[in-house]
């Protein structure tokens, strides 16, 4: 296993990537989805917190000043309580709702958006015991340790410095009236909170980096699986170079048909061919219609001499049309004069004839 584990140096292919997806596994980071979810919390407590208060309060001096003789009737206190809880879940269903989709939302940028069945099969390994006693000494189990560890003592040292810098202002609550100390500790815990969400941010984000790179790690693949998935993907290397062959002569075939449409065939004489093709009611300016070395030359040079396309020796017009310029493309504009001069010389030539 060692020896197998020491082999897989190679990144994850797309294919490998897009399987684990599929299988449901996906970056996730449990701190990073901790921390953002109190952080948003927090946030939406500190703003809805003086409604909230008010709304408490109003319902507390409700109670304590009502007419207590609605309890005598089991019906209408049963109402009362019914009124009072659905209310208190109205509510509380925006909390709710706001930590759902922060977890959802969380997860999504986190991992993206990902649907599979089979991360819900149930496996007999899973509650496997020797899985279980080695799941508990693993790398991921340290790192978690450590990380709580270290949530531990970052959470206490933000609220050792935190009050420790707020003494004088604890020292002088005990002159304060009630809505003024009720608004100094609010004032407190929000501000021990909200640095408590802060670290843990920072512990979610150092966390998010250590998934993201024991899931690359994890599926890491030796040269041989990523050999063989190339195999897979694109087929033998024989087939690869089979159809690159057939596709090399369909398209010297099919560049071949063009050669009886050209006006001219220039020649290097034996190592190049160009064939021109110009037609002044269609074409702004002369295309390289077909254009060949070696044996390929001789048989433009062939289908021309069949056909009664001129060919002219024209060494260094051929060798640079050939090197610059692709199939079908026109010729470019410094080259102008001299393909003008030949085209007009074969115009001069036929119409002597």
């Amino acid at each position: 296993m060692a020896e197998d584990k020491h082999s897989k140096t190679e990144q994850p292919t797309s294919r490998k990537l897009q399987k684990a997806r599929q299988e449901g596994q996906v970056v996730q980071s449990q701190e990073m989805l901790s921390a953002v979810t109190l952080l948003t919390l927090v946030l939406t407590a500190a703003m809805c917190g003086p409604w909230f208060l008010n709304w408490s309060k109003e319902k507390m001096r409700g109670a304590f000043t009502c007419d207590v003789s609605f309890m005598d009737n089991t019906q209408v206190f049963c109402d009362f309580l019914n009124s009072l809880i659905l209310e208190s879940m109205l509510i509380a269903a925006p909390f709710m709702l706001l930590l759902v989709l922060t977890g959802t939302a969380g997860s999504i940028l986190i991992g993206g958006l990902n649907f599979s069945t089979k991360s819900l099969q149930w496996k007999l390994e899973n509650i496997s015991p020797v899985r279980g006693l080695k799941s508990l000494f693993s790398p991921e189990s340290l790192v978690k340790l450590g990380l709580s560890v270290l949530k531990i003592i970052c959470i206490a040292l933000i609220v050792w410095f935190y009050l420790s810098d707020k003494l004088n202002l604890l020292a002088t609550l005990q002159w304060m009236d009630s809505g003024q100390l009720m608004e100094a500790i609010a004032r407190i815990i929000f501000g021990v909170v909200i640095r408590i969400c802060l670290g843990l941010l920072i512990i979610g984000v150092i966390d998010l980096f250590y998934q993201k790179w024991r899931y690359i790690d994890r599926l890491k693949m030796s040269k041989q699986e990523v050999k063989y998935e190339h195999r897979d993907t694109d087929g033998p290397p024989e087939l690869k170079t089979k159809i690159r062959q057939k596709q090399f002569e369909t398209a010297m075939r099919r560049m071949l048909q063009e050669v009886p449409k050209a006006n001219v065939v220039l020649v290097n004489p034996d190592h190049v061919a160009v064939a021109l093709r110009y037609d002044p009611d269609k074409m702004a300016t002369p295309v390289v219609a077909a254009k060949g070395a070696d044996h390929m030359c001789e048989k433009i040079k062939e289908i021309a001499r069949a056909y009664g396309i001129p060919i002219l020796r024209r060494p260094p017009l051929a060798r640079e049309l050939y090197a610059t310029v692709k199939l079908g493309h026109p010729i470019p504009e410094k080259l102008y004069t001299a393909v003008a001069e030949i085209l007009a010389l074969i115009y001069r030539l036929r119409h002597t004839r």
